[in-house]
């Protein structure tokens, strides 16, 4: 196998893993902020005490989403220079913001769990919107290479020892008419999928007499809006795509991808609003996790896979991955074997950890201090 085939395997197994965690952290980040904040101003502890138990899940998943993140990084320098040079300097501005949004997140995280109790209510719902913020910035900023690749406005093309750059063009690549449907149904799809997630928890919460029923409604009926706007999102996103990088729309609409895509979206919004029947909650908002993740993956892997053979699209055609690979050097093949290998440990060792913390040690009960454990 040679760098081309390595670059691209290792880049996809590692995406596919990060992209599940961070989907959670994101959804999580912005839908404890709104429990607690509902039950403070409603006086319904119950909301505050859930978004409590919430936010300790959110700690464990963060985890295992910063470390993939940083392997993400480690393939993105050594078989694709060309596109770090491109997130670093020709998406400086919007890249920034995700860091920036990384690190607000992170702090408000580590604020916000560790004093529930400790500070005033209304300081603590503060900490928790900086939370949310800093977890939305993220996509904000990394949508930018997405929408780049696939249509890379605002940039301009250039060949500097082999490699191929992208380089400003005085145009603002905030202006890129594929990136604001994008940030906003990866928003969307990121809580929708969560909110299933969630939904299921608080059903099992409610029967062992945890919580009362608004909760699962609050659940609920977040779930049927996040829903039906990634929908409309979608709907919007795939419209650009049309106009802008017909190369993309037009490999989807012939494998049938987006038309699946489509389908899945609308049954999505079908399940959420089948929550409303009492009896069927529990089954559908479980059907409706996985069909959410599901439709999230396979609609961002078949517009990742439509590029190809181009990794980046220009209208009808593009710039083919082989151009973009590192050509400085021969990648010995016992380092991407080991890298790969270890990637495999990295997963298991993850999946491990998740069922401890998880299933092995739910959260349940309170010490003495008043802390879950």
């Amino acid at each position: 196998m040679n760098n081309l085939q390595w670059g691209l395997i290792g880049i996809a197994f590692t995406f596919f893993a990060h992209y599940f965690f961070v989907t959670v952290v994101l959804g999580l980040s912005v839908l404890i902020p709104i429990f607690e904040i509902t039950g403070r101003l409603g006086r319904r502890e119950e909301n505050v005490e859930f978004a409590r138990k919430l936010t300790s899940y959110l700690i464990r998943v963060d985890l295992f989403a910063g470390v993939l993140a940083t392997w993400l990084t480690v393939f993105l320098a050594g078989y694709w220079p060309s596109l770090l040079f491109t997130a670093t300097d020709t998406l400086f501005y919007p890249v920034s913001l995700a860091i920036v949004g990384i690190m607000i997140a992170i702090v408000s995280m580590a604020i916000y769990w560790y004093t529930w109790d400790k500070m005033s209510s209304r300081v603590h719902m503060v900490v928790g919107i900086f939370m949310a913020l800093g977890a939305l910035l993220v996509p904000l900023g990394m949508s930018s290479i997405f929408a780049t690749i696939d249509y890379p406005y605002g940039v301009k093309v250039e060949t500097v020892s082999g490699l191929t750059l992208f380089v400003p063009n005085s145009q603002n690549v905030f202006m890129n008419p594929i990136y604001l449907p994008l940030v906003l149904y990866t928003w969307l799809i990121s809580i929708a999928v969560t909110s299933f997630i969630v939904t299921v928890y608080a059903y099992n919460r409610l029967k062992k007499g945890e919580f009362g029923e608004h909760i699962l409604k609050q659940s609920r009926n977040i779930t049927i809006i996040s829903s039906l706007m990634a929908l409309i999102f979608m709907l919007w996103l795939v419209y650009e795509v049309k106009s802008y990088s017909q190369y993309i729309y037009t490999q989807m609409v012939g494998n049938y991808s987006l038309v699946i895509s489509e389908v899945l979206a609308i049954i999505m919004v079908l399940l959420s609003i089948g929550l409303l029947l009492k009896n069927l909650i529990y089954p559908l908002s479980i059907i409706g996790a996985a069909l959410s993740y599901f439709l999230m993956m396979f609609f961002e892997i078949q517009m990742n896979v439509s590029r190809y053979p181009y990794i980046i699209v220009i209208g009808n055609s593009g710039i083919p991955a082989s151009e973009e690979i590192n050509p400085l050097f021969n990648i010995p093949a016992i380092l991407p074997e080991a890298a790969i290998l270890t990637f495999i440990l990295m997963l298991i060792t993850f999946l491990a950890t998740i069922y401890i913390a998880f299933i092995m040690f739910p959260i349940n009960k309170r010490n003495q201090a008043g802390e879950i454990l």
